[in-house]
């Protein structure tokens, strides 16, 4: 009995057991086609995305091709090279779009960096499919030479027929760009995140171009006189003697604009002007405390604010009360633009001899003219004469137009030409753009502005050499940031500098002939504050001053021939400052990256 039980128990557990393998049989063949059908998933979203780039890079190619041709005017190649750039986005597009990368997109670890492939693609298909059509379209009238003067005069009726289709593109580069900007970079794992960036930079490039372009053409016609006469002062400021801006106002002149011709009206100098007694505005408490009331009495000092528009508005009405002339609006240039302009132009001969090229030009005009006229009234002769045949050369139409106009938008890139209106609506067209030189609304994104100034009344500063950086060292839970900029300023002159002529050093009552006594404005975040200023050799320290919710620290010092010092500011950014730290500078000699953008330390 006990052997039955035995045996039929020892039976009963192997038929169990069976059951058991047979059940869990199905179960790891259930397990298997889950993984393989995974696998193969992701072999198939692999090769999917390795299509996707590849139409990507072929588009990349494309675009640039495509820029070229519709800069030159080949309206039919054009068309060509749009159709297949748009087949290669519509390709990338479609490669990257479905209910499973729909799924992917919630997929822990990778699914923001499918999230930001669908973004990008579907960005570059529609920029492809909308905003390139209508300025292939009108190619013929995109190339350089239309914006070339025709005896001095520029095409409004043109300008007024790309507005529409510069306008369209200009939107939809917009639409997408805040697309792509909201991609959290950090978040992209792999190959894919060098992509994404460089494509937030490439667009982020090409929407600020089509939206000063449209903003151009808007206000083009009003601004040249298409409904009436306009006169505007032109300031040309001089580097050697630095100011905020870039220098010192030097020659200056007053330019006719009628009908789309410009001409040259009356030129004079700031002796000419004079000074005044009283300020030709009304200044603030707060601009007084920062900058002195020399900024509304004496026009070398007027950019000493960094505020162009404010700038504008002062010394428009220092010449409407000393000349007693009508002013429509202010345009700052200064020779280092005139240089990048003359490489379209070509070689301009003065009235002495002289022949400025792009190679000599800042050279001549901002070091070498001082020794050659000691006399301040023939050098300014000379400058008047320099400017007025540039411009001149520029608004005859004279070279290459392509190589002039790429020239004068590198110099409006590092803000060495400034425009401002006394007609609010172009105006408002003009904010937000490098040509308007003002300060920027407070946003997300930190502002840093470092402003040199020179305080020797030399014109020492062909000489100097200087550069600014930022770390950010942490991010609080409100989004404010504590940044650290270091500025480094660097004196070439020579060793013996103080055997230059008296005009470049000075007189030798603030600084030892040859030496250079500057002042530096570090101007912190809007809403942020000044935490600390270290300065090599600094001759003084004040961290009180402000330019509307913007601190100001101030330092000077004296820099000796070779010297570099260094200046580390510790600010704290405003509230929500999340992104990289933008840095505006004060234009030098030297050409340079404008606005440059340092990493953020907040996620």
């Amino acid at each position: 009995m006990a052997s039955r039980t035995r045996s039929s128990r020892s039976s009963g557990s192997s038929r169990r057991k069976s059951r058991k393998q047979r059940n869990r049989k199905p179960l790891w063949i259930g397990l298997g086609v889950v993984v393989l059908a995974a696998i193969g998933v992701v072999g198939w979203m692999g090769y999917e995305a390795s299509q996707a780039q590849k139409a990507i890079t072929a588009a990349t190619g494309e675009a640039q091709d495509l820029q070229s041709q519709i800069t030159s005017g080949d309206t039919d190649l054009a068309r060509n090279t749009l159709r297949a750039l748009q087949q290669s986005t519509t390709t990338a597009r479609t490669r990257t779009d479905g209910p499973l990368w729909g799924a992917a997109t919630h997929v822990p670890f990778v699914g923001s960096s499918v999230d930001a492939v669908q973004s990008a693609a579907d960005a570059l298909d529609d920029i492809a499919q909308r905003a390139l059509p209508p300025v292939v379209d009108t190619a013929q009238s995109l190339d350089a030479n239309t914006f070339r003067p025709k005896n001095g005069r520029f095409p409004l009726r043109e300008f007024a027929g790309l507005v529409r289709p510069v306008s369209t593109a200009a939107n939809v580069l917009t639409e997408n760009r805040r697309r792509i900007d909201a991609i959290d970079d950090s978040a992209i794992v792999g190959p894919l995140r060098k992509p994404v960036q460089e494509l937030k930079d490439k667009l982020g490039t090409a929407q600020q171009a089509a939206d000063a372009a449209a903003k151009a053409l808007r206000i083009a016609p009003r601004m040249l006189g298409a409904d009436g006469t306009r006169t505007y002062l032109v300031m040309f400021q001089n580097n050697a003697e630095s100011r905020s801006l870039g220098g010192i106002p030097g020659a200056l002149a007053l330019v006719t604009a009628r009908n789309g011709r410009l001409s040259f009206n009356q030129q004079f100098t700031i002796r000419e002007l004079g000074d005044f007694d009283d300020p030709v505005v009304r200044i603030t408490d707060e601009e007084e405390r920062t900058f002195g009331s020399l900024i509304a009495e004496d026009i070398r000092d007027t950019t000493i604010t960094p505020d162009f528009p404010r700038v504008a508005t002062i010394a428009r009405a220092m010449v409407q009360r000393s000349l007693g002339t009508k002013v429509d609006g202010v345009l700052s240039i200064d020779p280092v633009a005139l240089s990048y302009a003359l490489e379209g132009t070509g070689s301009i001969r003065l009235t002495d001899g002289t022949t400025l090229t792009s190679a000599n030009a800042v050279e001549i005009l901002l070091n070498t003219v001082y020794a050659r006229f000691p006399d301040p009234q023939v050098q300014d002769l000379f400058f008047a004469d320099a400017a007025q045949r540039i411009f001149s050369s520029v608004l005859g139409g004279r070279g290459d137009s392509r190589k002039t106009l790429e020239g004068l938008t590198k110099a409006v890139d590092e803000r060495r030409i400034l425009l401002w209106s006394a007609d609010k609506t172009v105006e408002d067209d003009l904010a937000g753009t490098h040509l308007s030189g003002e300060l920027p609304e407070p946003s997300t994104t930190p502002h840093v502005g470092v402003y040199l100034n020179d305080t020797t009344s030399s014109k020492m500063q062909y000489y100097l050499d200087w550069r600014t950086t930022v770390k950010s060292e942490g991010c609080r839970t409100d989004g404010r940031q504590t940044l650290v900029a270091t500025t480094t300023i660097t004196s070439n002159a020579p060793a013996d500098a103080a055997d230059l002529p008296q005009y470049i050093t000075g007189n030798g009552n603030r600084a030892p002939r040859g030496d250079q006594q500057l002042t530096v404005r570090v101007v912190a975040p809007a809403g942020g504050t000044v935490d600390e200023v270290q300065a090599d050799d600094a001759i003084s320290l004040d961290e009180s001053g402000r330019l509307g919710t913007r601190p100001v620290a101030y330092t000077a010092y004296v820099i000796k021939p070779g010297q570099t010092v260094t200046i580390r500011t510790t600010m704290t950014t405003g509230k929500d400052q999340r992104r990289g730290a933008v840095v505006t500078t004060t234009p030098g000699v030297q050409s340079f990256t404008q606005d440059r953008r340092f990493p953020t330390s907040c996620s």
